[in-house]
């Protein structure tokens, strides 16, 4: 795999990162009916956030999203064809700089795979809840700022 490089969010990388947005989360939520996932679905869900991009020869291949005044991890995809090689990792350690507390994420329970990935990275169940998406729990990372 090429070496993968983080950056900030450019307007270029939009129309790759809503492919991967669908993608991503069509491979991680495969309860959802198909077409659940829409690319113009990506440009809501970062409105107003940080993003940072993942890219392998220059292409985004992941992205990561911090609603910084909560301190909260929105998003983190990566394309399945890139994933298991440490590209999430890469975008995780690279949100550090952005929290100043406590970081904290949702993740849904049916979600193994996400559940596994943010403990083995020190992340820990802090509550939980329910919405429009399913039954979820809320993670969390001390240590920043």
């Amino acid at each position: 795999m090429p070496r993968v490089r983080i950056r900030p969010f450019a307007e270029r990388d939009r129309a790759a990162l809503r492919q991967v947005f669908v993608a991503a989360r069509d491979a991680a939520f495969v309860w959802a009916p198909p077409g659940s996932h829409r690319p113009k679905d990506f440009d809501a869900t970062i409105a107003g956030e940080i993003v940072l991009v993942a890219l392998a020869d220059d292409a985004p291949i992941g992205f990561a999203s911090i609603w910084q005044p909560d301190n909260f991890l929105h998003n983190l995809f990566v394309h399945p064809e890139f994933q298991r090689r440490g590209v999430g990792s890469a975008l995780l350690a690279a949100c550090a700089p952005y929290f100043h507390a406590t970081a904290t994420l949702k993740c849904l329970k049916r979600n193994r795979v996400a559940r596994r990935f943010y403990g083995a990275h020190g992340w820990s169940v802090r509550g939980e809840g329910k919405d429009a998406g399913g039954a979820y729990l809320v993670l969390g990372r001390d240590g920043y700022g």
